[in-house]
């Protein structure tokens, strides 16, 4: 009979557990990013790919001071240990879907610890006025109505999306169902940063969540500075998965070198 008990306790455990994300699911039925338009057969949500608002890491890694003893007087100096940053919490982040079959999409991607000043973005023979890459300027209706003065895009016929690092740029209006040639980016020669386009399938969901990071991360940090090199930084693409309980676990993160002493501004 203890067998018997034991089975069914963990019969019921998995029967709560699939409660649990049936009524996840059935919450968030209506407005799933990564399936628009289509009929899953199980009420299973599959893995879906984020975009992260800011950095992250579970803990730091510092060493003792020179002067640093234990308790029995033996000296720790250079010994490691750890300093709580985010702890194990829920990062916010932005949803994509996957979308081949929609409207051209472009993505501008940064890379440096200073990325600032300006930039501009032609297409064909056009080109924007410079574009600032302050924080508090670059919100995606600027960005939106920089490219829409070139007569070659047109008022309406952009969709813009701004995160650290990334700026997602759909083609839509008049030029929906277009593909409009490759982007350039003019940088300055100072520019001590890097920035390229690229075609991208993925599309904004206009869905925002959270994710949990399963394995301890740790940032490191910069002793000239002392700030934190987070372990992810902001602007970092990944995948998670649903999980009952936590909610969204990563399966997978981009690498992106971070100093959080500020920049990038991204």
């Amino acid at each position: 009979m203890t067998g018997e008990r034991y089975a069914l306790a963990g019969t019921l455990d998995f029967l709560k557990s699939l409660k649990e994300l049936v009524k996840w699911w059935d919450e968030r039925a209506d407005r799933q990013p990564d399936v628009p338009g289509s009929e899953l057969e199980l009420d299973v949500r599959p893995p879906v790919r984020f975009i992260m608002h800011e950095p992250y890491s579970t803990y730091c890694l510092k060493k003792y001071s020179s002067a640093s003893y234990d308790l029995d007087g033996d000296i720790r100096a250079g010994q490691y240990y750890a300093v709580m940053v985010d702890g194990e919490s829920r990062v916010p982040v932005s949803l994509f879907s996957w979308d081949p079959d929609g409207n051209s999409k472009q993505m501008i991607e940064f890379r440096g610890d200073e990325i600032l000043g300006t930039v501009k973005i032609a297409i064909g023979d056009h080109e924007t006025d410079p574009i600032s890459l302050a924080a508090q300027t670059l919100t995606e209706d600027y960005l939106t109505k920089k490219l829409e003065a070139l007569p070659n895009i047109g008022k309406g016929n952009v969709k813009v999306s701004v995160w650290p690092g990334h700026w997602l740029i759909e083609f839509v209006g008049d030029l929906a169902g277009t593909v409009p040639d490759l982007l350039q980016i003019d940088i300055p020669e100072e520019a001590v940063f890097d920035c390229w386009p690229y075609y991208t399938n993925w599309m904004d969901s206009g869905e925002d969540d959270v994710v949990l990071f399963p394995i301890p991360l740790a940032g490191v940090i910069d002793e000239d500075d002392n700030v934190i090199n987070d372990a992810v930084a902001a602007g970092s693409i990944g995948t998670a998965e649903y999980i009952p309980g936590p909610g969204l676990v990563v399966e997978a993160i981009q690498c992106r070198d971070f100093n959080r002493d500020g920049t990038p501004d991204l």
